[in-house]
């Protein structure tokens, strides 16, 4: 979540899977609703605008800000300053598109092949990634924006509740669990370094991003799963 929807002393990381695990019943609730409507369309889309009320758009607001300035191809400083700028360029808004096409397509897999648990997984786990990101990712020096409250650098503790998601899916296949908690610290990797190597560390954007990307791919990944719900 950007660091600018944050307040107080940053110890309320510690529950952000909590609130992704919470987050996906909720969809699964909105989703079983919306399975009465009379085409599967409306199904779909009402699940992606779900995702997207419940956070107040800032995690894509996030990601559209930080295709902006990492594919702007300025020096760190400019790529920053365009981060910052509250207009959106082409390249933010195609991330936006790809986003939300994406997430369709995964949300209408899920829904065909009953995979059901993937609804409460995948915010779940969008979660869990910003909670690793503040632990071991140093925020960006010139953001000071509540990144004293906010980022938790070295704070192991914090990630006391991250395991959850991959418990559950633990609990119903085990190899299946190894495969995706293999392909989340991948992903989670390689997005952070690459962020850490871009522009120096994290933000409140790259968090967002990264939050949409995770969440994104596991609903695609949902939607080949075989149902398990």
């Amino acid at each position: 979540m950007p660091a600018r929807a944050i307040s107080g002393d940053g110890r309320q990381v510690l529950y952000f899977p909590l609130v992704g695990l919470f987050i996906g019943c909720l969809l699964y609730g909105v989703d079983y609703l919306l399975s009465l409507a009379p085409y599967p369309e409306i199904r779909v889309v009402g699940d992606v605008l779900f995702l997207t009320v419940i956070s107040g758009a800032l995690h894509l607001d996030g990601l559209a800000d930080t295709a902006d300035g990492i594919f702007s191809h300025r020096p760190r400083e400019q790529i920053l300053e365009i981060m910052k700028d509250s207009r959106i360029g082409v390249m933010g808004v195609l991330a936006l598109v790809f986003c939300v096409l994406l997430k369709l397509a995964g949300l209408a897999g899920i829904i065909h092949s009953g995979s059901l648990i993937w609804l409460i997984l995948a915010p779940a786990m969008g979660r869990t990634a910003q909670v690793v990101g503040l632990v071991f990712i140093s925020h960006v020096t010139s953001e000071k924006t509540l990144a004293e409250q906010f980022y938790q650098q070295g704070k192991y503790s914090l990630l006391l509740f991250c395991p959850l998601p991959f418990a559950v899916i633990f609990y119903m296949d085990w190899v299946l669990a190894l495969a995706i908690l293999t392909l989340f610290a991948f992903l989670l990797v390689a997005l952070l370094l690459f962020f850490k190597n871009k522009i120096g560390g994290i933000t409140g954007d790259t968090l967002g991003a990264t939050t949409e990307i995770i969440e994104t791919v596991f609903l695609l990944i949902g939607g080949m799963s075989t149902s398990i719900l």
